[in-house]
Order: C-alpha cells, then structure tokens, then sequence
C-alpha cells in the first residue's frame, strides 16, 4: 500500500486555494502586493474617514460655537426688549402724569376763560346799550337838523325865486326899453331917409321943370 499523505494542520491559511508552503514565488509575491495594495487601500481610506471625522467634528464645534453665540445674542436681545418694555413703561407713566396735567391746566383755563368771557360778555352789553342810546340820540338830533336844514333850504329857495322873478322882471323891462329905444331910432332915421328922399326928388323936379 501506498503511504497516505500527511495531512495540513487546522490552522494552516489558504490562498487561492492553495497552502503558503505549496505556492511558488511568483504566488507569494502577487499575493503580498495585493495584500500592500489592500492595505494601501484600507489606509486610505482610513485617512478619507478620519479627515471626514475631524471635517465634522470641526463643522461641530463650529456650530456649537455658533448655537452658543446666537444663545447669547437671543439672552442679549430678551435683556434689551425687557429694558425698552421698562423705559416705554416709565414713558407711559410720564406720558400720562402730562396728560393729566395738561387737562388739569385746560379745565382751569376754561374755567377762567368762562369767568373772563362771561365778564366780557356783560360789559359788551352794557356798552352796546350806551352806543346804541348815544345813537338813537344823535339820530333825534340829525332828524331836528334835517328838519331845520329844510326849512332854511326852503326860504333861501324862496328868496332865489323871488329874487330870480324880480331880476327877471328887471331884464324884461330893459330888453323892451331897448327894444323901444331901437325902434324910434329906427323910425328916426327911416324919417330922415324918407325927408332926404323927399327933398332930393322935389330938387330934381324944380332943375327939369
């Protein structure tokens, strides 16, 4: 009988189906550079993962930082809201103190311009009824002129008429003075022409007779 073969341990490792000491060189070599490439591999990728880590534990911080800051900003801003919401109500308060006095003040000038208005009021009555009897008197005194004016006006009127027909009186008696002493100077001269006339022909007769 043939010898049996010796068998391989449990823990001897397989590659490619084959047992380390029953690969050649060349075997073991392509072997060894995968494994350096795998491990190239592997170590790359170890990096990638931890700079992506670092990235987001950076970008964590960065955002905590952040978070942190906009806390702060938003306690900030409550703080401000909080001091303007006590300075608008001190403001009110002070807005409302003027008001009141500014109404107390308004309803003692009203009071006192009533009073004054009222006292103004009278007295402007009191001297209407002074001017409108000083002018109902002066209305009498000018009605008693008018009255007098008129009768002066109509003698004087009288006078002129009776003056105007006496001089007209006068003017119509000297026209027909004149007119008389016109017409007998008229008649005298046609009497001398008619005696001159007279004569010169009873001349002429006797020289031709």
């Amino acid at each position: 009988m043939a010898p049996k073969k010796k068998g391989r341990g449990k823990g001897t490792p397989v590659v490619d189906g084959l047992a380390p000491e029953d690969m050649t060189k060349e075997q073991v070599e392509g072997h060894i550079g995968r494994i350096r490439e795998e491990l190239d591999r592997e170590r790359e990728e170890r990096n990638y993962f931890q700079l992506e880590r670092d990235k987001i534990h950076t970008f964590w911080e960065i955002t905590r930082r952040q978070l942190e800051e906009k806390k702060a900003e938003l306690r900030n801003k409550d703080r401000e809201m909080e001091e303007a919401e006590e300075r608008h109500q001190v403001e009110i308060k002070v807005y409302k103190q003027k008001v009141k006095h500014l109404l107390y003040e308004h309803q003692n000038n009203l009071t006192e311009m009533k009073a004054e208005g009222t006292v103004a009021m009278k007295l402007a009555q009191k001297e209407h009824r002074t001017q409108e009897g000083t002018l109902r008197k002066d209305m009498r005194a000018l009605k008693v002129e008018l009255k007098e004016q008129e009768l002066a006006n109509e003698v004087v009127v009288k006078n002129l008429r009776l003056k105007h027909t006496e001089e007209i009186t006068k003017l119509r008696n000297d026209f027909e003075r004149q007119v008389r002493e016109i017409e007998a100077k008229y008649d005298k001269k046609m009497k001398m022409l008619r005696d001159e006339l007279d004569l010169r022909r009873k001349t002429e007769i006797h020289e031709y007779g």
